[in-house]
């Protein structure tokens, strides 16, 4: 068990020391953000695939009583369109297109979300996790013309829905991802509210 914790005890080292030579300083905080949002939508996709799937041969049907509706294959005459696997076929690519579509736009979103959000000397620190690196983005927090928006209050208190948006001229140049309001982060949010 000692080894373990020997272990343990220089990777956390380690990692400190990274931190400390990238932010510059040992005097950073770090604001800690809520996962649940992120877990939550993943696991309603995963939901809805998983129990979309079974049920794509209705859009099948769907597709063949509208042809049917439309009467196309009695203007253009064409005899397979009157079988209903060519429909299920459709189905499967409308359905794959659908749900690829819908994953791109899930990655993105959750890409949005999952920032760490860092306050260094005065500026607001965005790193942004990407396919081969990371996104540094830097925010002088002492611009003149910044209006700061904490959603914040009653339910989203407690599922950690809060956040702070930076806009300027009506633009919104910074976003926090969602965060508790306790313990650290009350502190830093009090911080830059200055009270």
């Amino acid at each position: 068990m000692k080894p373990l914790k020997n272990l343990i005890s220089k990777w956390k080292e380690s990692k400190s020391k990274r931190e400390t030579a990238y932010f510059g300083t040992s005097l950073y905080d770090e604001l800690f953000s809520n996962p649940l949002p992120s877990i939550l939508l993943a696991l309603g996709a995963f939901c809805f695939f998983y129990f979309s799937l079974p049920y794509i041969h209705y859009l099948g049907h769907f597709f063949y009583w509208f042809v049917g509706v439309l009467e196309i294959t009695k203007v253009l005459k064409i005899p397979f369109l009157d079988e209903v696997r060519y429909y299920h076929y459709l189905s499967v690519f409308v359905y794959f297109y659908i749900s690829i579509s819908l994953l791109v736009d899930l990655s993105k979103l959750l890409n949005q979300w999952n920032k760490r959000t860092v306050f260094v000397k005065g500026e607001l620190w965005q790193i942004r996790n990407l396919g081969l690196g990371k996104e540094l983005s830097k925010f002088n927090l002492s611009e003149d013309g910044l209006v700061l928006t904490y959603e914040h209050g009653g339910l989203s208190d407690y599922i950690g829905c809060n956040r702070l948006i930076w806009k300027k001229q009506g633009k919104v140049l910074f976003i926090t991802p969602f965060f508790f309001p306790f313990g650290k982060n009350k502190t830093i949010v009090n911080q830059i509210l200055k009270r």
